[in-house]
């Protein structure tokens, strides 16, 4: 992945999403002046890509979330790049790794039919230094990807990476700090 393919992932995203120019603000920005052995590189404290997965049930009424072992808060599987082919993948990685949710059992819903490269969502927020792990604070450029999960329910966590999981119904969601935004832009995607 380079950056040449990650400008296009985002101008498509941009394309789909006009609306969005100004939250895309700080990645554009980052992308700009971002080198090759930079984008993945966790220990690239200007800020790095990453991805998740917005896993919801079958009924498209509640969201898988995490309880965070760092940030001590509910959130999305999701993680770093570790050589994956694409940012999709990345993303089913991550999920699997952390839930314990087979690829084969995550439908994914693309953006755009033709192109399922493009992420649900781009989101760049702000990671807390942690001295445990010698990391300085630092921004994650998270590439998010829809997923309906099709399994019977089975989910664990990873204990390494959390304390916790949780189905979280929408109507909670539509309050919360960190997801409130989300909702709606899941529902469209769903219908």
């Amino acid at each position: 992945m380079t950056i040449r393919a990650i400008n296009k992932i985002t101008d498509a995203y941009l394309l789909h999403y006009p609306s969005e120019a100004d939250r895309m603000a700080l990645f554009t920005v980052y992308l700009f002046g971002a080198t090759p052995e930079g984008l993945f590189d966790r220990k690239n404290f200007k800020g790095h890509i990453t991805t998740s997965a917005f896993i919801v049930n079958t009924a498209k009424e509640e969201m898988l979330l995490l309880r965070h072992k760092s940030l001590k808060r509910w959130l999305q599987p999701g993680g770093h790049v570790e050589g994956d082919d694409s940012l999709l993948q990345s993303a089913q990685r991550e999920a699997e790794e952390e839930t314990g949710i087979s690829r084969a059992q995550l439908c994914h819903i693309p953006v755009i039919a033709e192109n399922e490269r493009i992420p649900f969502d781009i989101d760049s927020h702000y990671i807390p230094s942690n001295p445990k792990k010698n990391e300085e604070g630092h921004y994650h450029h998270d590439f998010r990807y829809l997923f309906v999960y099709t399994g019977d329910g089975a989910a664990n966590y990873n204990e390494d990476e959390s304390t916790g999981l949780k189905w979280v119904p929408f109507k909670e969601l539509e309050t919360d700090e960190t997801f409130g935004g989300m909702v709606d832009k899941i529902r469209r995607q769903l219908n």
